[in-house]
């Protein structure tokens, strides 16, 4: 078996199989201060769902780590609380970097299919109210991959954030915050309550979990095609990665019937 690069934080760490997750986010827990473990949100992302994955995500609540490592009077409480993360592991003799929202360690681990020790990275990565962002990162649980194995979770978000434009508000992924683009105001948190405004009325969570569910959401919505706007000009984009649904991509005959119907309304 080749060895295959791994997360970017943690040197000569390796892609990790779909198999060995569990035992490496047991490894990490058992590394982590207890403290941290009431409120950590697993599942996040694709590790454990797709064949492979070049990191494993955890969430732990900043509230937790800022009271763990006591920088409440901090100027930036989060910041030194990952600082004082950081030097927690390197106590332990752990491998970790802190980079951007995470403090990132390596996890040796012996993989189930060779046999041979390897290391992982797994990213601890530090939220707030990881109660209520966790859920728009937990595809795997939903069966997203099952679905789409090539599925990735940020075109959710870049479409959510195209509707959210029409509407004047915008989406933080990692602060779980539908806010006002004006002020910041926060309108909804929680994904029942953002899905019922960014979408209808008698939308809930479930028709956040893909960019195919949000575009079913909308089959009926007589706005569609602005809201869907910002989204189309970034699918254009080949640097963004995006794919939108076949059946309304830009240039199908779907695509310019919903436009005639736009136009010229039966």
């Amino acid at each position: 078996m080749l060895l295959t690069e791994g997360g970017n934080a943690i040197s000569e760490s390796n892609r990790v199989n779909k198999e060995d997750v569990p035992e490496i986010v047991a490894t990490a827990k058992s590394l982590a201060p207890k403290q941290l473990l009431k409120n950590l949100k697993a599942d996040i992302g694709s590790a454990g769902y797709k064949l492979d994955s070049g990191d494993i995500d955890l969430m732990v609540e900043a509230v937790d780590v800022i009271a763990l490592f006591k920088t409440q009077g901090e100027k930036d409480p989060v910041k030194v609380a990952k600082k004082k993360f950081e030097k927690y592991f390197q106590d332990k003799g752990v491998r970790v970097n802190v980079n951007g929202r995470n403090v990132s360690i390596g996890v040796l681990y012996r993989e189930k299919q060779s046999q041979q020790e390897r290391l992982a990275q797994v990213d601890f990565m530090v939220i707030h109210d990881t109660h209520l962002v966790a859920p728009y990162h937990q595809h795997g649980p939903r069966g997203m991959y099952d679905l789409e194995p090539d599925f990735k979770g940020e075109p959710i978000f870049i479409v959510m954030n195209s509707i959210g434009k029409f509407l004047g508000l915008k989406f933080d992924p990692f602060g779980a915050k539908l806010m006002k683009r004006d002020d910041n105001t926060v309108v909804a948190r929680d994904r029942d309550a953002v899905a019922k405004i960014l979408l209808n009325p008698k939308a809930t969570g479930d028709d956040l979990n893909s960019v195919r569910t949000i575009f079913r959401a909308l089959a009926n919505d007589p706005k569609k095609e602005e809201k869907l706007a910002q989204a189309r000009q970034d699918a254009a984009d080949p640097k963004r990665g995006i794919t939108l649904p076949e059946s309304y991509q830009p240039g199908t005959a779907t695509w310019f019937r919903s436009l005639a119907n736009l136009v010229s309304p039966k």
